[in-house]
């Protein structure tokens, strides 16, 4: 969809208060300045590529700059930071490539489509400051995605009761590599060592056949007697899921033997 500066000039104006500014940085391209800010007072870069605007939309987008600001002090240089990226990007409806992150929009929805996409920017160029705790919220879905995706043969299944009475014993995960259960769970904190600790015991106690198996988030986080406990009561641990990934498929191909 082909515009001027002076239809793109009107319509955020108006829609805008007057309060923006536009400059044809090359022919086709645009740049807003609006009042919307970064943390540290920088105004956040946002351009309308014309070029890639086609059958009625319109392309927001920030050719980079907001993945460039970012690098200044956080690489996205981890399978797991690239999850973390993209699921913001995808939680606020935008779209990335070759580091462009961009949003396609209509003329009459402009308004809500730059503020959608300054903060979407906003949020992008902020990873650094929470990126503790979106990996942590993450670790249990990259877990099970990498259990479902990579170790199917060994034949996961999810959420198992190995003592059908105790509905409090729940075990993430069942591998039956060689017809023995093998019951693996996902820890990242210490609530979660506990119960794992605990349902290793009440299952040594019910005299059950099987192995146990951890994987951690981050076995250092863990206080000293909750990894004492747990290194007492399982098999076999995995101090990180980047370990577990590594090391998974190997540990089960040797205890299908």
């Amino acid at each position: 969809m082909k515009m001027s500066k002076e239809e793109l000039l009107e319509q955020l104006s108006n829609q805008f208060r007057r309060r923006i500014e536009i400059i044809e940085k090359r022919a086709g391209i645009y740049q807003l300045l609006i009042p919307v800010y970064h943390e540290d007072g920088d105004m956040i870069e946002l351009f309308v590529d014309s070029g890639k605007s086609e059958n009625g939309t319109i392309r927001l987008c920030d050719f980079g700059m907001g993945v460039m600001r970012l690098s200044y002090s956080y690489d996205i240089d981890t399978e797991n930071k690239e999850k973390i990226f993209h699921k913001i990007l995808s939680e606020n409806g935008l779209q990335e490539e070759n580091g462009n992150v961009y949003l396609d929009t209509s003329l009459e929805l402009l308004y809500p489509s730059v503020l959608q996409f300054s903060q979407g920017i906003a949020k992008v160029c902020s990873m650094r400051f929470f990126k503790r705790e979106v990996i942590e919220s993450l670790f249990y879905e990259m877990l099970d995605e990498f259990i479902m995706e990579k170790l199917v043969k060994y034949r996961p299944t999810k959420t198992v009761l190995p003592i059908e009475a105790r509905d409090d014993l729940e075990v993430d995960y069942q591998f039956q590599p060689n017809g023995k259960p093998l019951y693996l769970f996902g820890v990242k904190d210490p609530a979660k060592a506990r119960i794992a600790t605990i349902s290793c015991l009440e299952f040594q106690r019910a005299s059950l056949t099987f192995e146990s198996m951890i994987v951690h988030e981050d076995s250092e986080k863990l206080p000293r007697k909750d990894r004492k406990r747990l290194t007492s009561a399982c098999d076999k641990q995995f101090p990180s899921l980047d370990d577990f990934k590594q090391n998974a498929e190997q540990y089960l191909e040797r205890a299908a033997r």
